[in-house]
């Protein structure tokens, strides 16, 4: 099956019916996660992601890889993106976005009010003295809350920035980059960070922001450096 026909646009219009679709899946699951309607079903996942912990080499694999999705890795990411001329715009608004998703999440989190997983990750890994893992919220006061997950929302926008210019040389590519925020999440739940329902919250939300961010700085347009710039280009194709 093509991607394109899983996903006929990549960056859909803000009045599209499948965007309208998206923020609608959003409202609903988080009003459901606040009601606790979703409490069960999430317990007993995390139940049986414990039964999986305490194999060494995985607990090693699920750390290193939930370490790629770190906010502080993904803004370095992006400031290298915004850096490289090529890739300028790109990494703007994924810088962009990453400031709407934190601001958007410390409202949220205190909102829905979920609770993060009581039971913690436990392992006979010895790490350095200094080690832990880095929290889901910059604001203090939401760090004790999970839903949205904020590092699954990022780690969803750079997917979707870099999957657009990827996708149009390679469909495949552009498919294994969505693959992205799938391991991140996968790894939040082993290490009993988050709920399944917060995975899939941040989803939606990184999601919704960053096809908000590229329909108004139009990702699908090149990048001008300047207005100097954009008039030689054009008075040199004349």
């Amino acid at each position: 099956m093509q991607l394109s026909r899983v996903w006929a646009h990549w960056i859909m219009k803000i009045r599209s019916f499948e965007f309208i679709i998206l923020a609608i899946a959003f409202v609903c699951l988080s009003g459901m996660v606040a009601s606790g309607l979703t409490t069960s079903f999430d317990k007993i996942i995390n139940a049986h992601v414990k039964d999986v912990q305490g194999n060494e080499k995985l607990d090693i694999l699920m750390i290193a890889v939930t370490s790629l999705g770190d906010l502080s890795t993904l803004v370095i990411i992006g400031i290298i993106l915004t850096i490289i001329r090529r890739t300028r715009k790109m990494g703007l608004i994924f810088l962009i976005s990453i400031v709407f998703i934190s601001i958007s999440i410390i409202y949220l989190k205190p909102v829905i009010g979920r609770q993060a997983p009581p039971n913690e990750f436990q392992t006979s890994l010895v790490f350095p003295k200094y080690f832990v893992l880095e929290d889901d919220s910059v604001a203090p006061f939401a760090r004790g809350d999970s839903y949205p997950s904020n590092h699954v929302a990022i780690a969803t926008a750079l997917a979707f920035v870099v999957g657009f210019q990827i996708n149009k040389k390679s469909r495949i590519g552009g498919l294994l980059i969505c693959c992205f925020p799938a391991l991140i999440g996968i790894t939040k739940l082993y290490l009993m960070q988050h709920y399944f329902t917060d995975i899939i919250g941040g989803f939606l939300l990184g999601l919704i922001i960053s096809i908000i961010t590229s329909n108004v700085m139009h990702l699908d347009q090149p990048f001008l450096m300047s207005r100097f710039k954009g008039k030689e280009d054009m008075d040199t194709q004349q």
